[in-house]
């Protein structure tokens, strides 16, 4: 019997592992799995024909695209930028703080979407947080920012405190790596230093929902309340999410200006409430007369059927490794004692789209601890990936192995 020192043995199985990569990859899939890195950015099939100019599809819990169309676009995104608002208040605020509302938190309701504030009225952060995110209220977007952006600031000037929010929205955005994005206003009015993409709003509306409050919130039809103050003013409105209930759609924020035209996020469970696909479609098609919108004109709401009724056509939701799909991973991650933690449910093309795999392992690790990913290819892009975790201690470090 040979014995080779712990060294070699490290050597033995790099080699082991670019023999598998070799072996394994279809030498008529040029760029396929062993080419692509984990930070590359993940692509996906292409969108269904939609009016959108923008469109971002990702399945929540493994991160792995369905669809996109220009998804790294800069784009005006309209009232969408209120799920960050929402977010920062989350944040610097506090639901139960009382807020007593400025006139220069109001707006023309005639002209912007609105919670019907009146200055000198008193509404929690909380309450107020509904007349953001349901009737998508400017002036519950002003209101929130001024009083979060008070105690960022330390100052007491509204504007001051305003612009103190509004640089917090971009420090959130920066901590979750979104590059292509930037916040000048808490509402979404059209400003051209103000910009989003599909991707990233649809990222930070994947934080909304993993907020209980917040998610709570978007899954509400209407809301009635009365004010905080001793005016004691009923406070009411409905949603403006038109498939919200529908389609299995449980969440949504939408945004509509003549700049950035009809865009929507929406969160939709699938698989029987399983899984939840968070979906973004910026600068679909609508038509403005008079600062309204033509009866008929917006379109953002049939590419989101579109898009959902493509979803569940095209995709299965799966295992990875199960019976017909991946074939292969379940014996290589047994060999390389790797197992999925509480195995997810993922995407799986149900239609004629070549799949592919790649075990990446890498580092020392004892039973349960981290050891690798499996990252997913769909027509030889990588879609997402998946991680696996040690079923027995590793003695010594190893290396990449690819599948099919």
């Amino acid at each position: 019997m040979f014995r080779f020192s712990s060294s070699v043995q490290r050597t033995l199985l790099a080699l082991i592992a670019a023999l598998a990569i070799v072996s394994s990859m279809d030498p008529s899939a040029s760029g396929a799995p062993g080419s692509t890195t984990a930070s590359d950015p993940p692509t996906a099939i292409a969108s269904p024909d939609v009016t959108a100019q923008s469109v971002f599809s990702f399945d929540m819990a493994s991160g792995i695209t369905l669809y996109e169309k220009n998804p790294d676009e800069r784009m005006q995104i309209g009232s969408t930028v209120k799920v960050v608002t929402a977010l920062v208040v989350m944040e610097h605020g506090d639901p139960a703080d009382q807020v007593l509302i400025d006139e220069s938190d109001t707006v023309d309701i005639t002209v912007y979407s609105n919670m019907q504030l009146q200055a000198g009225d008193t509404l929690t952060v909380g309450t107020l947080l509904y007349g953001l995110l349901i009737p998508s209220g400017n002036d519950g977007a002003n209101a929130l920012a001024r009083h979060v952006g008070l105690d960022l600031c330390g100052c007491d000037n509204p504007e001051d405190a305003r612009d103190a929010f509004y640089q917090a929205m971009n420090d959130y955005a920066a901590e979750l790596g979104l590059q292509n994005s930037r916040f000048t206003n808490a509402s979404g009015v059209d400003a051209d230093s103000t910009y989003s993409t599909a991707r990233d709003i649809a990222i930070l509306f994947r934080e909304l929902m993993r907020n209980e409050r917040l998610a709570g919130i978007v899954a509400e039809p209407a809301y009635q309340f009365t004010s905080a103050g001793s005016e004691n003013r009923t406070y009411q409105e409905s949603t403006t999410n038109d498939l919200l209930g529908q389609l299995g759609v449980i969440g949504g924020k939408t945004g509509t200006t003549p700049e950035a035209g009809a865009c929507v996020v929406l969160a939709r469970q699938v698989n029987g409430g399983s899984n939840t696909v968070i979906t973004a479609v910026l600068g679909a098609d609508v038509e403005y007369s008079d600062s309204v919108i033509v009866e008929g004109s917006d379109e953002r709401w049939n590419d989101a059927r579109t898009i959902f009724a493509a979803m569940d056509d095209q995709f299965a939701w799966v295992t990875p490794g199960a019976e017909g799909t991946f074939p292969g991973l379940a014996e290589e991650m047994a060999v390389w004692q790797v197992e999925f933690n509480d195995p997810p449910t993922i995407p799986y093309p149900s239609t004629e789209t070549t799949t592919a795999y790649q075990l990446v392992l890498q580092g020392q690790g004892g039973a349960g601890d981290e050891g690798g990913a499996v990252r997913l290819y769909y027509d030889q892009e990588q879609v997402g990936s998946v991680p696996v975790y040690y079923t027995a201690a590793q003695s010594s470090s190893v290396a990449s192995v690819a599948g099919r």
